[in-house]
């Protein structure tokens, strides 16, 4: 892949330029290859000295070591370009694989984009919990994930659950922070923890439940099951946060949009709100 940026600071370092423009993961990994860099059209080593204005060239091709088994599954996708796909992740499965769980979504794509011919080298930049279900933005290779870096920042995401109880307040904010527990995989809330803002509104009371929209303005693992739960109103089959006794958890990733970094254009995808009841 080519890689073309404008330089933007005056008497500034060739590898520190970089480093404002690509993910610390990129870099490292162009450094690691003895990548040839050129600034206008001269090559140039990471020590010297750029200017405002300058070209930067290089070209960085590296596909992942797949260490995974690959197996065949048809992947529903709502969006492809050349360096994004947004495809569904179904209830049931994770996002990244483990040792104890090896299947996954990452090898679902990785699947896809092999029997393409096309790089590997992927990263899933909303990695969804097993049992939540929805839209997963990919990126097709590294360049492409650095510029959608921080994925809070550059992408909205809203969620639809369906939560215990009727909500005296219909809209709101939860602003709690939330820390890894000590002795299990469950997230606390804490004032030691990372920053974790939700924004709620409901959309429908249905049988005496709720089935509310949430839109995250960060991303910590379990948010939106840890916050719902916190405020009293769980989401319906949460094991970890609520009672569990239903065998689904009702929790989607209904809506992403994001403006696509290679084109400057909007991206999209929102999935009709009844495919929450239907999981």
């Amino acid at each position: 892949m080519k890689f073309e940026f404008k330089v933007l600071n005056d008497n500034i370092r060739l590898s520190d330029e970089l480093k404002l423009h690509i993910s610390r993961r990129l870099y490292r990994g162009i450094k690691n290859k003895n990548t040839v860099f050129y600034v206008n059209n001269v090559e140039t080593k990471l020590y010297m000295m750029v200017s405002k204005g300058d070209i930067i060239n290089f070209e960085f091709d590296k596909d992942r070591d797949i260490n995974w088994e690959l197996y065949e599954s048809s992947l529903d996708i709502y969006y492809e370009d050349d360096n994004y796909l947004v495809v569904y992740k179904r209830d049931g499965l994770l996002s990244i694989p483990t040792k104890a769980e090896p299947y996954s979504l990452f090898q679902e794509v990785i699947y896809y984009l092999n029997n393409k011919n096309e790089s590997t080298d992927i990263s899933i930049l909303n990695r969804l919990d097993k049992d939540t279900s929805g839209l997963a933005l990919v990126a097709k290779n590294p360049y492409a994930a650095s510029l959608m870096s921080p994925v809070h920042e550059k992408m909205e995401r809203k969620y639809l659950a369906l939560c215990k109880g009727i909500f005296e307040a219909k809209d709101g904010t939860i602003d709690l922070n939330i820390k890894k527990s000590d002795d299990s995989n469950k997230r606390i809330i804490s004032p030691l923890g990372q920053k974790a803002i939700t924004h709620y509104k409901v959309i429908e009371e249905l049988d005496g439940n709720s089935i509310v929209e949430f839109k995250l303005e960060t991303g910590r693992t379990h948010q939106i099951r840890l916050h719902s739960s916190t405020i009293g109103h769980p989401i319906i089959g949460d094991k970890l946060y609520g009672d569990g006794l239903n065998n689904k958890l009702y929790l989607l990733s209904y809506y992403i949009r994001f403006i696509n970094p290679f084109d400057n254009k909007e991206v999209k995808i929102e999935l009709d709100k009844n495919k929450l009841l239907d999981k």
